[in-house]
């Protein structure tokens, strides 16, 4: 038996669905079978780095605490963006 996320939910996945294969359609290492456009070149699907540099220095902050990195706030904005680019 197989799932997928689907809206923040785990969806069953029966053991004989058979995805088309259009060219877009790919399967994950983790077992994530979808179609997007492009899905046929490799790949990633990972959260892209926001501009730091329009961010505030609170918006940093809060940013590297939410993906686990160690930032003084106390320090400059730009020694802050340096931090978290080094620890990424």
């Amino acid at each position: 038996m197989r799932y997928k996320m689907l809206n923040g939910k785990r969806v069953i996945i029966p053991d004989d669905y058979k995805a088309p294969r259009d060219g877009m359609t790919h399967t994950h290492e983790d077992g994530t079978t979808h179609s997007h456009e492009g899905g046929d070149k490799s790949h990633t699907h990972d959260k892209e780095t926001p501009n730091f540099e329009k961010m505030t220095k609170k918006a940093l902050g809060e940013w590297a605490k939410e993906n686990n990195i160690t930032v003084d706030i106390k320090k400059t904005k730009a020694s802050m963006i340096e931090t978290i680019k080094g620890q990424l």
